[in-house]
């Protein structure tokens, strides 16, 4: 039996389980507390009749406070300000489907041309030594397997580029002087002078 297996036989297990059977083993564990479906309703209609009574609080504090100056354009631009809590604010305009298309597209060609907004972090220069063992990695892989859309001459290709990038390592390597296995640094700038 494999992982895969195991997750597909415990999820077939689960499906057989039955809502009634869960129910009873939350209930038996006695965490849950226990409650009667009448009250649930008397909580929810506790819970109601606590809404209506802050929304008629709410209302007689607008008469409250605009009893002495009797002004509707004060009591109207106190119920927008407290209805503002029920407002649900867009913080985007909805687009029509031509407005998502163009945008898409707009996005899709700054992605082929390249947008200069992006440019601002350039990608470290690989090193010649960093491309050599990546290649020499690569061609590892490429020889070990045996799927048929993996061909030999496409492997020609990778050991050309191989032997180029080798070349320009090698050419790249500076001849040591032996006396810097010997002597500090610091030193052989004074040896130099």
């Amino acid at each position: 039996i494999n992982i895969k297996d195991a997750i597909y036989y415990a999820s077939e297990s689960w499906d057989a389980v039955e809502n009634s059977v869960i129910i009873n083993c939350w209930n038996k564990t006695g965490i849950l507390p226990l409650v009667s479906h009448e009250e649930i309703e008397f909580a929810a209609h506790n819970q109601d009749t606590i809404l209506e009574q802050q929304e008629q609080d709410t209302d007689m504090l607008v008469v409250d406070l605009t009893s002495q100056d009797p002004d509707p354009e004060i009591e109207n631009q106190l119920n927008a300000y407290l209805d503002l809590n029920n407002l649900h604010i867009l913080t985007e305009e909805m687009l029509d489907d031509s407005e998502i298309i163009e945008v898409v597209l707009d996005e899709a060609n700054q992605y082929e041309h390249g947008d200069p907004d992006d440019s601002d972090e350039e990608e470290p220069e690989i090193s010649i030594l960093e491309g050599l063992m990546g290649l020499n990695k690569f061609i590892g892989f490429f020889e070990q397997q045996t799927d048929p859309g993996f061909k030999a001459e496409d492997l020609k290709i990778f050991q050309k580029y191989l032997a180029l990038v080798n070349q320009k390592y090698n050419e790249s390597k500076r001849q040591t002087s032996i006396s810097n296995f010997f002597m500090p640094q610091d030193s052989l700038q004074d040896y130099d002078d």
